[in-house]
């Protein structure tokens, strides 16, 4: 009994291991289970008095949608001199995942 127990972890083990990140942000640092990750991409220490933010998603690395380009987010906010960019990750069990753009600037 305790062998077939043994199997079942193994194979739990290794489906998390060939399909746990079939839905992945892309980059940074990413968790077998969990990820949820802000990285500061840029930022030039002025005030800003805009900020937008822009996602895209992912379902199972089978469906993707959503703009989180930088044309897309100043056309959105206005926004001509980027002060400051930051990524946001988050994935859950190669399900879902998603990473979302976040600019601030002025006009």
């Amino acid at each position: 009994m305790s062998q077939f127990k043994n199997l079942h972890f193994r194979l739990l083990i290794l489906s998390f291991l060939l399909f746990g990140t079939c839905a992945s942000p892309g980059f940074g640092p990413r968790g077998l289970i969990f990820t949820k990750t802000k990285i500061g991409m840029y930022g030039t220490g002025e005030t800003s008095k805009r900020r937008v933010t822009s996602c895209a998603h992912s379902i199972l690395g089978f469906i993707s949608y959503g703009d989180a380009s930088f044309e897309f987010l100043k056309s959105r906010s206005k926004i001509q001199t980027v002060t400051e960019t930051n990524w946001t990750t988050f994935a859950v069990l190669g399900l879902y995942a998603n990473l979302c753009v976040e600019i601030s600037g002025n006009e």
